[in-house]
């Protein structure tokens, strides 16, 4: 009986030992738990893959953003608060691949709404017609792609998504960059795995 109370003390301070060492705050927007590093004043500005490692640090995870309603929930609860001046880190990013995921659930961007930001492909004076204006195109594919990537500095110089202040659009950015970030609650999967007990002499 001991051995199961320590047991489950044990997983309690792992479980809620680092919110409470650290005293952070989160929000719930439409039953999602959020972490926003901007509001908790001991948070760092991290790079890409140093934001993902503090929120696993805290049982969450760097957010995705799979639903319309989710990204349009955030933009706006951002707004609002004011932190419009500041780039998040989300948990998109196209490294290995020409195809957009997101990391934290491996999910590929959805095709039905896109907030990648638009920019132009070629200045007006370029055109034969200047009243034509540039075409407007998506920096970087959410396309699915079967073909990996190879190279590291062009991986890392476009290979990671913020919400881009001050309008949150998404932008690919350097994973090297320093921002804020937000963190979501964890989201708990139940898998029917086949289990075949072996030993550690078994190879």
């Amino acid at each position: 009986m001991q051995l199961v109370l320590a047991t489950c003390l044990l997983l309690f301070a792992a479980t809620f030992g680092p919110s409470a060492a650290q005293r952070i705050t989160t929000i719930q927007l439409d039953g999602v738990q959020y972490f926003i590093s901007r509001m908790n004043p001991y948070s760092p500005e991290l790079n890409y893959f140093l934001a993902y490692q503090y929120c696993r640090s805290l049982g969450l995870q760097l957010a995705s953003f799979e639903t319309k309603e989710k990204a349009d929930s955030i933009t706006t609860y951002l707004t609002n608060a004011g932190y419009n001046k500041y780039d998040f880190w989300t948990s998109g990013n196209n490294l290995g691949t020409d195809m957009y995921l997101w990391m934290s659930t491996g999910l590929p961007f959805n095709a039905t709404f896109n907030y990648m930001r638009r920019v132009a492909m070629d200045p007006p004076s370029q055109h034969a017609d200047d009243s034509i204006d540039p075409l407007d195109v998506p920096q970087g594919s959410t396309a699915p792609q079967r073909t990996a990537r190879h190279g590291t500095e062009h991986v890392m110089t476009n290979g990671c998504v913020a919400l881009k202040a001050p309008t949150f659009h998404w932008e690919p950015q350097h994973c090297g960059e320093i921002k804020d970030f937000i963190c979501e609650q964890t989201r708990c999967y139940y898998y029917n795995y086949g289990s075949i007990p072996v030993s550690s002499a078994q190879g």
